[in-house]
Formats: structure tokens, sequence, C-alpha cells
């Protein structure tokens, strides 16, 4: 009697968003919510993974961090955006 051949499983693909909603290169300022370290300006570094669209914070001068750290790197949720973007205005 034979054993049937193990198959690998096709994992399903990872959902990504068609339509991001917010530009990559947009600027907002957070100035809410209780974490000190969320506080200044940041910038959408990328949008394939929205409503996730991955950030880097921005220094006075302007530039852009380099800096991989979480002070430095987030994740920010397409809501918090908006809401960040809709206190500026």
């Amino acid at each position: 009697m034979e054993m049937p051949k193990k198959t690998s499983v096709d994992k399903p693909a990872k959902a990504k968003c068609k339509y991001p909603l917010v530009p990559v290169g947009q600027n907002f300022i957070v100035d809410f919510g209780g974490q000190p370290s969320l506080h200044g300006t940041w910038q959408v570094a990328e949008n394939d993974e929205a409503p996730f669209y991955l950030c880097k914070r921005v220094f006075k001068n302007g530039i852009v961090s380099r800096k991989k750290s979480a002070d430095h790197r987030r994740k920010f949720f397409e809501r918090e955006i908006y809401r960040a973007l809709g206190e500026q205005a």
C-alpha cells in the first residue's frame, strides 16, 4: 500500500488594499493621546498595508528620520491620520 504524497497547503495571500486613501509623503501632526512619544510631525512612508500606514517622524528642521526605533517609525491607522489632519485644518 502506498502512502499518499504530502502536498503543500496553499496559504492565502496577504490582503492588500487596492486603493490606499492617504498618499505617501503626506505630513500630519499628532498632538492627542496620552503617549508623549507619539506627539509631533509624522510622514506617511508606506501605504502598502492600508488601512495601516507605516509612518516616519519628521524633525523640526523638516528632515525625515531614518532611524528604525519605535519612537521614529510607527504604524498609524487611517482614522488616526484623518483625525490629525482634521485638527490641523
